[in-house]
């Protein structure tokens, strides 16, 4: 779901105040100050676009300076992480005492359980991307180790991730809604294998293995192919690891995906028009090969067709 925010629609007087609010509505409880002397001519950006679990959030505006203070901390019961890609101006940013000189192609990855300050000096255009916390720590077990850290767009695969990004916030007014969930996907692929890369120590535990590939496989369960395979590549491992990790678990690999898939076409029954709904359409989605394959699932795990579900469900 797209949105943009009628900054400019605001009389100049009014302006200020307004994005202040936003900025603790989209983001988390902080302080907002531009300089005095922009107050009279007060102009700022923001869009934003919900893709899935995640909220991609485009601001643009002119010099000032943002501090998350230690008494905002309690206003939010699970603040997320926030990866801010700097596509335009430069920023300063600090977290634990580190302080990161962002360009245009860097990233920083900020949490907001902790103070922070942000000064822009200049003009600015910053996408951020608004990652929960467990979203975060499915990507890598330690996300704090990477604050105060600059991830340089020269860096080959940092500069991948923030020209995606940015051309994703051209364009996400346009993206028709069952488009965001692939780039939502995409996206954490992306910043998943930039952490991945540099995540401090190679010997993960199983847990955390695990972790990552079950966060893999929420977020690909539409791909059709998902599978052993396809995790050993993304993991680049062999696919007897990839089973290894199931074994102490209730449901091998298959069996687990199959379970996840069935699970996410029964919440999309209980949320959906039954006069409008399309069974086929729904299989294809949730990765499927078709409407019968869906239903075998269905009735396997369900002891009933899904039409009939659906059927009970709204006659009750």
């Amino acid at each position: 779901m797209f949105r943009s925010y009628p900054i400019v629609e605001r009389s100049q007087r009014e302006r200020i105040d307004y994005f202040k609010g936003l900025v603790n509505d989209v983001f988390c409880p902080m302080d907002v100050d531009p300089p005095r002397s922009a107050r009279e001519s007060f102009a700022a950006r923001v869009d934003s676009a919900q893709f899935g679990g995640v909220q991609l959030v485009r601001v643009a505006s002119g010099a000032m300076s943002v501090r998350r203070r230690a008494e905002h901390i309690a206003r939010i019961p699970r603040p997320p992480y926030l990866v801010k890609f700097q596509l335009k101006g430069e920023s300063l940013w600090s977290q634990r005492g580190r302080e990161v000189h962002a360009r245009p192609g860097d990233f920083v990855i900020c949490s907001t359980a902790e103070p922070y300050s942000l000064t822009f000096q200049g003009d600015f255009d910053m996408p951020v991307l608004v990652v929960p916390g467990n979203t975060m720590r499915r990507l890598t077990p330690d996300p704090d180790q990477f604050l105060g850290r600059r991830m340089a767009g020269h860096e080959a695969d940092c500069g991948l991730l923030s020209s995606f990004v940015a051309q994703i916030v051209t364009r996400m007014h346009a993206l028709p809604e069952p488009f965001l969930h692939r780039v939502e996907a995409n996206v954490l692929d992306l910043l998943g294998a930039v952490l991945s890369a540099r995540t401090r120590g190679t010997n993960l535990s199983r847990e955390q293995h695990l972790a990552q590939v079950k966060a893999f496989i929420q977020d690909h369960l539409h791909d059709r192919d998902l599978g052993a395979t396809t995790l050993a590549k993304a993991f680049s491992v062999s696919t007897r690891l990839i089973h290894a990790l199931f074994e102490t678990e209730t449901m091998t690999v298959g069996r687990y995906i199959r379970a996840l898939r069935v699970r996410g076409c029964r919440n999309a029954l209980q949320a959906a028009d039954p006069k409008r709904v399309s069974l086929t359409d729904l299989a294809l989605q949730w990765g499927f090969y078709d409407l019968s394959h869906m239903t075998r699932c269905f009735r396997e795990e369900y002891g009933e067709p899904p039409r009939r579900f659906l059927l009970q469900l709204h006659d009750s």
